[in-house]
């Protein structure tokens, strides 16, 4: 198991490291960040498996026999992947926080990722012995990360949309076609365009306790946007079975104008519980069993 003196001198290595290449300081406090996140969550959660299967005494047998807890797997190959990397994740440490908190609280679970990114295999870690599922546009770029890390669950996803198509799509909120329906899969029966199509079977079969929606591509005009995946995301949430309680969505990217104006509209301001930067957090419960409760709550 991890002791707080490994921790201190994983973080003062990190730490010295960072001084000595002070041109990339920027890049490396983050790196450093997230070897904090996981080594503290790994040891976290290591030291509560081995209390809850040993019993009590179990502290003192590990320290009297030598004996410890190997590291899991996907933290092991996280914390080498960001020790080694020049990249780094595309949120900040104050955003990955925000899910972080959630994952503390609720891992191990079902983790749903719109895109497939540098941070990763982050997000795998954090999430040790759930089932994290990442959703990507680009099947070039699924082949190059698989080939990096292979344990990592991904699949193609297509979307039909484009970013300029935005002010026309932002009026289905009043659309019974997209907002009156128990599912998913009964949007896309009604034709509403919002409903993604085509999605691996996992999606379906899977109640989700967290969704990510980082994805796909919206920076440019013929770009897909992020329309669909934040209104997918929210029918989800809602279709999910009561008793497994409410599920947690963050989209990131919020300074943008469709990222910004979708979440409000398909996640609802009513369930928006916290912002940090560019990342927003929506606690969404079930509708499955409430038929005729409104899209979003009046506030």
């Amino acid at each position: 198991m991890s002791s707080p003196t490994h921790v201190r001198k994983a973080l003062h290595l990190a730490a010295m490291k960072a001084k000595l290449q002070g041109v990339a300081g920027h890049r490396l406090l983050l790196v450093t960040a997230l070897a904090a996140f996981l080594l503290l969550f790994s040891a976290r959660t290591l030291f509560s498996s081995s209390s809850s299967s040993r019993g009590p005494g179990a502290a003192s047998r590990l320290s009297g026999d030598g004996s410890c807890s190997k590291l899991p797997a996907p933290v092991a190959e996280a914390l080498v992947h960001y020790a080694t990397s020049n990249v780094t994740p595309q949120q900040t440490a104050a955003e990955i926080g925000v899910s972080l908190r959630v994952l503390q609280r609720r891992s191990p679970c079902n983790f749903l990722v719109f895109g497939l990114g540098h941070d990763s295999p982050m997000w795998a870690a954090l999430n040790h012995g759930g089932r994290t599922v990442f959703l990507e546009e680009d099947a070039s770029w699924i082949a190059s990360v698989r080939s990096a890390h292979p344990g990592l669950e991904s699949y193609h996803v297509t979307y039909d949309t484009r970013l300029t198509e935005a002010d026309e799509l932002i009026a289905l909120r009043d659309h019974p076609g997209c907002t009156a329906q128990p599912d998913l899969a009964a949007a896309a029966e009604a034709s509403c365009r919002l409903a993604l199509r085509g999605l691996p079977a996992v999606f379906h079969e899977v109640e989700w306790d967290l969704i990510m929606v980082d994805a796909p591509t919206g920076w440019t005009p013929e770009a897909p946007g992020r329309m669909g995946a934040i209104y997918t995301a929210g029918m989800a949430a809602r279709a999910r079975r009561p008793g497994d309680g409410a599920t947690d969505v963050f989209v990131h990217d919020v300074d943008r104008t469709v990222e910004d104006r979708f979440s409000k509209a398909f996640l609802c301001d009513a369930y928006l519980t916290e912002q940090v930067g560019r990342i927003r957090h929506f606690v969404i419960p079930s509708h499955r069993e409430k038929p005729g409760t409104p899209f979003c709550p009046q506030n």
